[in-house]
């Protein structure tokens, strides 16, 4: 296993790898198309072009051997192997997600028939999140002290990573969409940042009320500024950012589109025998976040159900029901509970769901540019 022998799921990896022995033909089988999807995407990055392919080789197979060994603790060499990959300017742990990501699907694909389908799925999710969770702690304590998070940019580090005249990548999140985009620093001084961006992107900024800027030199970690003021002119926005500080980029940037919905949808959650009426606070193609009124006492990983009403483009709202599991909880004001669910479905709901999300975020996209030109004739918003 890609994690110590100290680690709580290691020990309850042991215990449990007997429930994964009937997809074990499935991942010795999967080995070979890891490594050609391994190489494919690290052969899109710079730091890779002097790796050859016979490294590559070697390196995909003993990653891929120590990932589903589920009887052994991690080698200090598969750790050595992950800085190696990070100190070529690849993000590792960016690299395992997509590679993690395309074994869940192949094996739901697969085994799609099989009735403990869902206890596999619950078991390896539990496992992939501990694997990344570790590597992180491992990259970051390999990262010099200057991105340490929590702390504001020193004078000399502003000045390296935000000179005046510098192009740099921006974040923002509206409404669960990662807005991205270019933005150009005016000035800079050890605590103020001043930004020129598109006026379109300066009202997310501005209502957002902070900004993100990363590079993946800094990788795992980026930059959080506090937005303090924007003025407009023309098609442009001039933000005041103040209080550079270092953040863990890896959690603050969204990997995919997770709508939030101004006017919940009322769904359902059947688990534990009983059924939970409960609101839906943001959507994905692959998760959702539903939002009780009182904690109802479910257990992380449980395997649950879920009916969600999706508006269509004709006006009509259908019913589909999908399987999933419980990753998180998170609380919300004094008995509320917010329900993290990760979702395991077909490729037809899948498609349902993400073109609802894609109706959404094309709306939303139209909801920033109405903004904008409010903006640039003086109204408010």
């Amino acid at each position: 296993m890609i994690l110590p022998r100290e680690s709580d799921v290691y020990g309850r990896m042991l215990k449990e790898r007997r429930n994964l022995m009937p997809i074990t033909p499935f991942i010795k089988g999967y080995k070979e198309i890891f490594t050609a999807h391994f190489i494919e995407e690290i052969r899109k990055e710079i730091g890779s072009s002097k790796m050859r392919e016979k490294f590559l080789f070697t390196l995909s197979s003993t990653l891929y051997d120590a990932l589903f060994d589920f009887k052994s603790p991690v080698q200090s060499g598969v750790v050595d192997d992950f800085l190696n990959i990070k100190n070529r300017g690849i993000v590792p742990l960016l690299l395992l997600q997509k590679l993690l990501s395309s074994f869940t699907l192949r094996l739901v694909s697969d085994y799609a028939d099989d009735r403990d389908l869902f206890r596999y799925l619950a078991t390896l999710s539990l496992y992939f999140d501990a694997v990344q969770d570790y590597l992180k702690s491992v990259l970051q304590a390999d990262v010099e002290h200057e991105f340490a998070t929590n702390l504001s940019l020193k004078p000399d580090e502003v000045e390296k990573w935000l000179p005046s005249g510098r192009s740099v990548r921006l974040l923002n999140v509206y409404k669960g969409i990662p807005v991205i985009y270019d933005a150009v620093v005016g000035r800079s001084s050890s605590g103020s940042v001043v930004l020129q961006m598109p006026a379109e992107r300066g009202v997310v900024a501005e209502r957002e009320g902070r900004v993100v800027c990363f590079d993946r030199r800094m990788e795992p970690f980026a930059i959080e500024m506090k937005i303090e003021r924007v003025a407009y002119s023309g098609k442009v926005a001039v933000a005041q950012a103040d209080n550079p500080s270092w953040i863990d980029s890896i959690a603050q940037r969204r990997k995919r589109v997770r709508v939030s919905l101004d006017t919940p949808l009322k769904a359902r959650i059947t688990a534990l025998g009983r059924q939970f009426d409960v609101d839906v606070i943001d959507i994905s193609g692959k998760g959702v976040c539903l939002q009780a009124d009182v904690g109802y006492g479910l257990p992380l990983y449980e395997q649950v159900e879920v009916t969600l009403p999706i508006p269509q483009e004709d006006g009509t709202v259908r019913s589909i029901a999908m399987r999933g599991s419980l990753q998180y909880i998170s609380p919300h004001g004094d008995q509320r509970r917010r329900y993290h669910i990760f979702l395991h479905a077909n490729p037809r709901k899948e498609a349902i769901l993400s073109s609802f999300v894609s109706r959404c975020e094309l709306s939303l996209m139209k909801e920033i540019k109405s903004m904008a030109g409010r903006k640039l004739k003086g109204g408010r918003e």
